[in-house]
């Protein structure tokens, strides 16, 4: 199904009314914060601790030195005495919100599972973290890697990380496209049928995360059926989680994950060392730096950081990231406070001591 493209411009008084419904889902108010010094700032953000689009999107307004409202929503359904409690980022108002950004991206909704997340390549899920609201001008802006270069081009504090300068920019943008499309959900949601190496509480979650994610958008698909667009965005979301479902115990798929993850460090290795992608230091830190920092330290997470092994420039690479500020609170310590305890990223973070 389409995503209605009709005016996609509502008021502030709306948005912030919006905005507290959405936030109202949130059970607990302590994950309801303010970020910097600013008691009224511009952007107010909805994400995930552990989500890795979240994380890419934090570490960007860390960057910039960014003020905040921050909304840390829970991605994952749970049991409840009375059945399944839905994930705060599948409530009606949340979704609204989302449905709202979703027009002026002009794309399809998501239609099935590839494990990958790229809204270019893969269609628009309406059902997912992060969101940013920019009050200033009345936007609501979906996608991490829209929201992500949205904030270097309305913020020159911290520096840019797109320069102006065509050839490097190209570059940047290109290794941010690659990274937007590596299959990080089959990655962290998929059982490897060789070697698996995540943590033991997740591959026990993960058996019956999808169970779950189907029952609860049935659930409120069902509860909201006088609400077409919502009702369409729910039957959407099941797609893909069923999707999902399919894929997760499927060895073939599982492998060709990997091998495609293992393909793009091969390439990754190469281009640091031809120089064409510029190695991050004291003047330059580009927005390629950002979201390959954020997944570096989610594959090490996996256990997969055996995968650059062989490959020093990749690995040298790692080493630089991980002693980034902005790396270190939103990619490696956020994993370490919202996903289960990993001992690769525990010798990942002792490597960097």
């Amino acid at each position: 199904m389409h995503v209605d493209n009709t005016d996609a411009m509502v008021s502030n008084e709306q948005l912030m009314k919006m905005a507290a419904a959405a936030r109202a889902a949130i059970v607990d108010p302590a994950r309801i914060t303010l970020v910097g010094d600013d008691p009224n700032p511009r952007f107010e953000l909805f994400h995930a601790a552990s989500s890795l689009c979240s994380q890419k999107v934090r570490t960007v307004l860390f960057e910039k030195g960014l003020s905040y409202r921050s909304n840390d929503m829970i991605i994952l359904c749970a049991m409840g005495v009375d059945g399944i409690i839905p994930a705060e980022h599948y409530s009606p108002a949340y979704v609204r919100l989302r449905l709202i950004a979703g027009r002026e991206l002009n794309q399809e909704f998501v239609t099935r599972y590839s494990g990958r997340t790229s809204v270019e390549t893969e269609g628009f899920d309406p059902c997912v973290v992060p969101l940013l609201i920019d009050y200033e001008v009345g936007r609501v802006i979906v996608d991490s890697k829209r929201i992500c270069c949205y904030l270097d081009a309305v913020s020159r504090e911290g520096g840019q990380l797109l320069c102006d300068e065509a050839q490097a920019r190209a570059e940047v943008v290109r290794q941010v496209d690659i990274v937007d499309r590596i299959p990080n959900g089959a990655l962290l949601y998929g059982f490897h049928p060789d070697d698996d190496r995540r943590p033991d509480i997740l591959k026990s979650v993960m058996e019956t995360v999808y169970d779950c994610k189907i029952i609860a958008l049935e659930a409120l698909a069902a509860a909201n059926a006088g609400e077409p667009a919502l009702v369409a965005a729910y039957r959407a979301k099941i797609a893909k989680e069923s999707g999902g479902k399919m894929v997760c115990h499927d060895a073939e798929f599982q492998r060709a994950a990997r091998k495609h993850v293992a393909n793009l460090l091969t390439e990754l290795d190469h281009a640091l060392a031809a120089k064409s992608f510029p190695w991050p230091d004291g003047n330059s830190f580009s927005l390629g730096d950002v979201v390959w920092g954020v997944n570096l330290v989610r594959l090490a997470y996996l256990g997969l950081a055996s995968m650059w092994d062989e490959l020093p420039n990749v690995a040298r690479y790692v080493d630089a990231l991980t002693k980034r500020p902005s790396l270190c609170k939103e990619a490696i310590q956020a994993s370490i406070d919202s996903l289960p305890p990993s001992s690769y990223l525990n010798a990942l973070v002792a490597r960097r001591a």
